[in-house]
Parts: C-alpha cells; sequence; structure tokens
C-alpha cells in the first residue's frame, strides 16, 4: 500500500461509475474489508435463514403436489418445473406464517397487524422509513391540484362534522408524495420485467386520539379518467380489496424510496464521500480524523458489497426490486443530482441532494412535524441529535478556539474542498446558501464546522439505525412492504367481485421463490451489534489527549442515561399494549454504517 493516502484511496472514473452513483473508491484498499468473523457471521446467517426457508418450502411443494394429484409422465416434467410453478403462488397470505415457524426467523412485528389503517398509519412514525411524512397545506389538496381531495372524499369516514378547513387550521392533515417516482418506468419497461410500480400520494388524519390514519389514496401522479379503470382518489370507504390495493401500492414504494434513497444514498454512499476524503486529506493525528474515524469503520467495505450485490446488472435491485437496473439508477440519479439520466432520457428535474438539509432540525422544521404525536423516531432522533453535537462541539472548540483557529488550518481546508469538489466528492450544499462564501473561500466558522461534523457523525450512526433495522420487522412479511409488486394496479379491475380481486392481490405479492431472498436479505441486514460493528455505548475512546478522552467519557455517560430514558419509556409503551420504539436506543446503535 502506497504511504500516501491519496495513492491509496482513489475516487472512481466518473465515466465508469454506477449511473446516477455519488462519487465512490476504486476497489477496497488493504486493511478495509471486513474481519474473517464478520464474512462467516454472514455467510451463516444467510445460510441457515436460506436453508430454513428453502425447507419449508419444500414441504409446501410436497403438499401442493399431493393435492393436485400429480403424476409425473416422463423426465421432462422434472427439468421444465411446468408443473410446479403453481407452487409459488400463495394460496392465502395467512400461508406466510409457515416460514416464521423457527426460533431463528421469529414471525415479524407486523405481521398480526399489517392490515389495519391504524398501523399502516404508525409506521410512516417508527417503522422503517420514518423520514417522509410532512404535514398537508391547503395547497396540497386543492382543487385542481394534483392531489384534489374534498370533504365528500373524507366526511363517509371521518363524519359529517369533519371539516377539511378545520383540520388543516389545527394540523391533523399529513401527507407523504412519491412524485420522484413519477413516469420512471414506461409499461412496456414493465412488462418486461413483470414487476410493476407507482408513483402515490397518501394522506393522513390525526384523530382525537392521536393516531394517525390514512384517509385518501391516489396512486399515481397523473389521474387519465379516459385510461385508468379505477378510481382517482381512494379512501377507507373504497371496497376492502381497493383499499387494501391501494395501500400496497403506497407501502412497496415506500420499500422502493428506503432502500435506494432513505437507506443507500442518505447514509451509504454519502458517507462513503465522506470516508474517502477524510482519508485523502487528513492525517491520523489530526482531531477530525480522530473524532470521524471510528465512524467510518467498515463502510467502505459494505459499499464495496453493495455495488456490486445491488446496484450492478443481475444485482438485487435488478432482479427482485420494482424499478430493474436502469430505473433503479434513474431514482438514484434524481435524488442526488436532481435530474435523471441522460441515456434514460426522462425529463425530471428536481433539487438536488443537499447536505445541511440533513440536518435532524432542519428536517423536521421543513416537514412541520416538530410536534406530530407519537413520533417516536423524532423524538429519539433528536435526543441522539443533541448529544452528538454536544460532544462534536465540546471536541472541536477544544482544538479550535476561535474562527481564525478553523480558517488558519490549511489540512482543514483541504478536507472540505474535497467534500465539495466537482472532481472529488461533488456533495452540494455543505452549508446553507446564505454560508456559500465558505465553500468558494475559506471555510471560517468553528459553528459551522460543529454543523458540518455533527451531520456526517449522525447519519453514520443514528440515522442509518433509523433506516436499516427495522427491515426484518416490517420487510420480512412480504405482504405488509413488497420490494415488488408483480401485477398492474389495472388488473384489480379485471374481475369484480371482491373475492375475486382478493384473490388477484395474492398474485401481485412476490412468490414463494423471491419471498425467500426478501426475508433472507433482511435477515442479514438488520444483524445488531456487537457482531457488525461495536455499538455506540462500547465504542472504544478514539483520542490520544486526555482532555479528549475526557470528553468522549463524558458523551458515553450520556448516551447510558438516553439508554435508561428510552428502555423506560419502551417498557411503558410495551405495558400499554402499544409497539415500542427500539431502534435508536444506543446499545441498538452501531458505531458506523458497517452493515
Amino acid at each position: 500500500m502506497s504511504s500516501n493516502p491519496k495513492d491509496t484511496f482513489q475516487w472512481v472514473d466518473p465515466k465508469v461509475r454506477y449511473p446516477g452513483a455519488p462519487p465512490y473508491l476504486v476497489g477496497l484498499p488493504k486493511g478495509e474489508g471486513f474481519s474473517f468473523f464478520k464474512v462467516l457471521w454472514f455467510d451463516l446467517t444467510a445460510l441457515k435463514s436460506a436453508l430454513i426457508l428453502i425447507i419449508t418450502q419444500l414441504f409446501h411443494v410436497l403438499g401442493y403436489l399431493s393435492r393436485t394429484n400429480f403424476e409425473p409422465k416422463g423426465v421432462a416434467d422434472f427439468g421444465l418445473g411446468v408443473v410446479l410453478a403453481g407452487a409459488d403462488y400463495w394460496e392465502k397470505i395467512t400461508d406466510l406464517f409457515q416460514f416464521f415457524k423457527w426460533p431463528f426467523l421469529p414471525k415479524p412485528l407486523i405481521a398480526d397487524l399489517w392490515e389495519e389503517d391504524i398501523e399502516f398509519g404508525r409506521q410512516f412514525l417508527q417503522g422503517l422509513n420514518p423520514v417522509l411524512m410532512r404535514k398537508c397545506t391547503a395547497e396540497d389538496i386543492a382543487v385542481g391540484s394534483k392531489f384534489p381531495v374534498t370533504e365528500e372524499h373524507l366526511k363517509p369516514h371521518l363524519g359529517d362534522s369533519f371539516s377539511l378547513k378545520s383540520a388543516l387550521d389545527q394540523g391533523k392533515l399529513y401527507l407523504v408524495d412519491y412524485e420522484i417516482f413519477d413516469d420512471i418506468i414506461d409499461s412496456t419497461q414493465e412488462d418486461q420485467l413483470g414487476r410493476y410500480t407507482s408513483s402515490p400520494l397518501c394522506l393522513f388524519y390525526l384523530n382525537d386520539k392521536e393516531e394517525l390514519l390514512p384517509v385518501a389514496i391516489k396512486v399515481k401522479q397523473t389521474y387519465n379518467k379516459e385510461t385508468d379503470p379505477y378510481p382517482e382518489i381512494f379512501t377507507p370507504e373504497s371496497s376492502k380489496p381497493e383499499w387494501k390495493a391501494a395501500k400496497l401500492a403506497v407501502s412497496a414504494t415506500d420499500i422502493a424510496y428506503q432502500g435506494i434513497i432513505a437507506h443507500l444514498l442518505d447514509t451509504h454512499l454519502v458517507l462513503e464521500v465522506c470516508t474517502v476524503s477524510t482519508y485523502r486529506t487528513l492525517s491520523p493525528d489530526h482531531i477530525l480524523y480522530q473524532l470521524l474515524k471510528p465512524h467510518f469503520f467498515n463502510t467502505l467495505a459494505i459499499n464495496y458489497m453493495a455495488r456490486s450485490t445491488f446496484l450492478g446488472r443481475g444485482g438485487f435491485f435488478d432482479s427482485t426490486g420494482a424499478l430493474g437496473y436502469t430505473s433503479s439508477n434513474e431514482l438514484l440519479s434524481r435524488a442526488y443530482w436532481g435530474k435523471g439520466l441522460e441515456e434514460v432520457g426522462t425529463d425530471y428535474e428536481g433539487e438536488p441532494w443537499e447536505f445541511y438539509k440533513k440536518a435532524l432540525p432542519y428536517s423536521l422544521e421543513s416537514r412541520g412535524v416538530k410536534d406530530l404525536p407519537n413520533y417516536y423516531y423524532k423524538d429519539d432522533a433528536l435526543v441522539m441529535w443533541d448529544a452528538t453535537k454536544k460532544y462534536v462541539s465540546d471536541v472541536i472548540k477544544n482544538h479550535y478556539k476561535d474562527n481564525q483557529a478553523v480558517e488558519n488550518d490549511e489540512k482543514l481546508q483541504a478536507w472540505k474542498n474535497e467534500l465539495i469538489s466537482p472532481d472529488a466528492g461533488t456533495i452540494q450544499g455543505l452549508l446553507p446558501p446564505e454560508k456559500a462564501e465558505q465553500l468558494t473561500g475559506k471555510l471560517n466558522n468553528v459553528d459551522d464546522l460543529i454543523d458540518i461534523v455533527t451531520i456526517m457523525i449522525f447519519l453514520a450512526t443514528t440515522q442509518h439505525a433509523a433506516v436499516n433495522f427495522g427491515q426484518y420487522d416490517y420487510g420480512a412479511w412480504v405482504a405488509n412492504m413488497p420490494f415488488a409488486l408483480y401485477k398492474p394496479f389495472s388488473s384489480l379491475y379485471t374481475v369484480n367481485t371482491d373475492e375475486e380481486r382478493e384473490k388477484i392481490l395474492l398474485k401481485w405479492l412476490p412468490g414463494r421463490q423471491q419471498t425467500i431472498k426478501q426475508i433472507v436479505l433482511v435477515k442479514v441486514l438488520t444483524i445488531l451489534p456487537p457482531i457488525t460493528s461495536k455499538s455506540l455505548l462500547r465504542l472504544p475512546n478514539p483520542f490520544k489527549q486526555e482532555d479528549d478522552k475526557q470528553l468522549f467519557k463524558d458523551f458515553k455517560k450520556q448516551l447510558k442515561e438516553i439508554e435508561s430514558q428510552l428502555k423506560e419509556r419502551n417498557k411503558k409503551l410495551k405495558q400499554e399494549g402499544k409497539t415500542p420504539y427500539v431502534y435508536l436506543q444506543p446499545s441498538h446503535i452501531p458505531q458506523s454504517i458497517a452493515i
């Protein structure tokens, strides 16, 4: 390995970079890979999960053959597998429970309640992707808008006394909008993939019990009453299969958003940019290097694996995800660069990814959800944000006594430039627009440096934990969040009765073989500390100076207090028959993105 870190850690050539992706590292330098123990644990977890599920499927196939009175007429029957194709379909949704009769694969958290509207709403507050919901405004649902919800839509469910104006004035309406999926893939491509996606909008109502309930869904951004065989807006008063189908369109899109944007892009890929920039410009004795390095542990290794396993042709997004290879990269490009891929030819234009907007207070304020009750992600993430920022502030102010000290640190300036250079990290919006002169010139403010480092550590720890470790609880039960839907929404209207439509919905879901892939993946991706890395509570002291070491000890003490508080809160929730939110207990938060 070269002694020059810029030789060891080289940015990939943009010409060969995965389409849509931010910059990343060429290869995987020696010493940055997983330990033998970790690789073995990954492989054993995947193998054990797969074997359990395959054995379960084998019993199912044998039962299927006995029920269908199958008689082999020749060896071709076994070679083609046509006869067994029917064994891959779900006969009834409760058959999913067959996969979760084993101690190693416990029944997912959502399994018994997934169809309830209250549970559907709760997931957007403390589930797998709790970062998208925002407060609804009058303009969002006005007549002539893309989501024209009226009192007439809502009164049959919410009562004749319901007032849309009153609900808006009281801040009781919330919205999730998947506009970024609009026209991301055309119907011909969907038919070729055999997998289908939506670009839905979902309106929620906060009732007097402070329960968040879905009350209106539009399954795609643009509705054409001449060609679309279904209503523009669905409500809980729609038929049971129609309402279930509309919610399924939302949840399948939500897990695609979580997988590619909230999880892969917002944490994994962006933190690789931070990692490589740090390693290329800062020496191990620099205080920022010491502060950040524990939160980069194994990030390069897990991303190296993810690019080959997920992003490439034949990878998981291509073979199992809703969008396939090309459109998955199109979504990544839309989210990071704010525009679609030239080779795809969509005319999407949006806002590029900006670093400063990932500060938790900014996110909550911009979405108007600071006062949303029972939003445990928000509550716990804020506690962790405050603790992280205090720790970062204490350490940085221990070394930079004033703004001039920041401006005079040439290594720090090189680090900042590496992060934002179009030839290196490409990060946009490292600071808000009103502070842009520090990006074109020199970073010259202690508080701004604190904000940058706090966001990095928060994304690497708390935020990643929030969008990663719920994957088994919510995604292992594929009826709740399938990676893809296998029939177009219009297929529901090829039959007329509710009974027939319920059967159609079963064919929307991944078959049993694809379900096995989904369960194995989310099982592996939710291995908790200390297997994949140390938790924040068990993190060794990274500093060399005694005063810095003491500041780290103070941080650990605060984390232990937070752990106790959240455990007590979760214990109370459980006693009240409510679902605890455990993902942001410090003992569950890894030191870095290492899984």
